[in-house]
């Protein structure tokens, strides 16, 4: 592992799951929610799988899924949530 590395993975949770073979699709995105849900600066989670993705994207390494569920997070891929209850209703209200 680099010092870069170390930096956003202190655990190598991502660097082991790139080293290990045979793992499913599933697996990988759970070894990477651990590594996301154990960040010390969860809202930086992008950058850091950004900077991650940069560090351990090889021409070996870029169909790897890990490697895809990265630069999915890194481009923010989590689902927008809308404004839901009263908060919708009020909006509403205010806009007739």
């Amino acid at each position: 592992m680099t010092e870069d590395a170390k930096i956003y993975d202190p655990r190598n949770l991502i660097g082991d799951a790139l080293a290990m073979e045979g793992l499913t699709v599933e697996e990988h995105r759970s070894i990477f929610f651990d590594w996301a849900f154990g960040l010390k600066e969860p809202e930086r989670a992008a950058a850091s799988a950004a900077a991650l993705a940069a560090i351990y994207r090889t021409e070996a390494t870029a169909d790897h899924p890990m490697i895809a569920l990265l630069e999915q997070a890194a481009r923010g891929a989590a689902p927008a949530r809308g404004r839901t209850g009263r908060r919708r209703k009020a909006m509403r209200q205010d806009n007739a």
